[in-house]
């Protein structure tokens, strides 16, 4: 009877643990422009990520998009919505007014813009409809022997009138070890590869994460953070590293699981 105590207090502790930095649950329901119904739920965390979905109900074939992002200034956020390879194919910059209690939470301006068309279309009447607790599994980090072989995304840069985006490719180089390969265009190209005897190593507690520096001789340097769908890669180090890219390239992005 303790062993089944223990293994119940061990099971509880692991589900808060995994969303203990979880902080903000929203769930709207609201129009783009007067005619397109939507609801929007998302959660965000301690590293200032915010994931959740969006849903279409009168779409051809309605289904949740994944939606990723974050806080910016004053109440704003900023999320894409990624198809399941990695096309990004909407994107919102939205200010919540009320956060002091969830329950009564608004959207009190906002703007959907299509990547592709450039159209754009307010953000109408979204208040918050129930609790989404459904949605915090996005938040949870990825178990190291679940981290794909590749990720990617890609929008359409009407400059150069074609998709362009990214990818990072992993390979296994030990245990919590990882050799790395990226590419991002998303103006410019920045690439860089890990070193052949220099792995990135996955933190010592989660391994659901690591930092990486002196990619090239500027010293670039940037982090990697697992979910369950995606990686999150962040510069970590400053704007001089940039310069061996040109015009601000960086590895910044969420990249969308693609192979296991």
């Amino acid at each position: 009877m303790k062993k089944v105590f223990f293994s119940i207090v061990l099971f509880i502790f692991a589900i808060i643990a995994a969303q203990a930095d979880v902080l903000g649950e929203y769930s709207f329901e609201g129009t783009l422009g007067d005619n397109i119904p939507v609801v929007l739920k998302f959660a965000v965390n301690g590293d200032e990520i915010a994931v959740g979905e969006i849903y279409y109900p009168k779409a051809k074939n309605p289904t949740p998009i994944l939606v990723v992002g974050s806080p910016t200034v004053n109440g704003w956020y900023y999320l894409e919505e990624y198809q399941s390879d990695g096309t990004i194919t909407g994107i919102m910059s939205f200010k919540i007014e009320g956060e002091d209690t969830a329950e009564d939470a608004y959207i009190s301006e906002g703007t959907w813009t299509n990547p592709k068309t450039e159209k754009q279309l307010p953000m109408k009447h979204f208040v918050t409809v129930g609790r989404i607790d459904d949605v915090t599994k996005y938040l949870d980090y990825e178990d190291p022997q679940n981290i794909g072989r590749e990720y990617v995304y890609s929008r359409w840069n009407p400059n150069y009138g074609a998709m362009m985006g990214g990818y990072v490719k992993f390979r296994g180089a030990g245990k919590y070890k990882l050799h790395f390969e990226v590419s991002n265009v998303p103006g410019n190209i920045a690439e860089g590869r890990s070193e052949p005897d220099r792995p990135a190593i996955l933190g010592e507690t989660t391994h659901d994460y690591f930092y990486y520096e002196n990619v090239n001789e500027c010293g670039y340097g940037f982090s990697a953070h697992f979910f369950k769908k995606f990686v999150v890669l962040k510069t970590t180090t400053g704007r001089e590293s940039l310069d061996c890219f040109g015009m601000g390239a960086a590895f910044d992005g969420v990249y969308i699981k693609v192979k296991q």
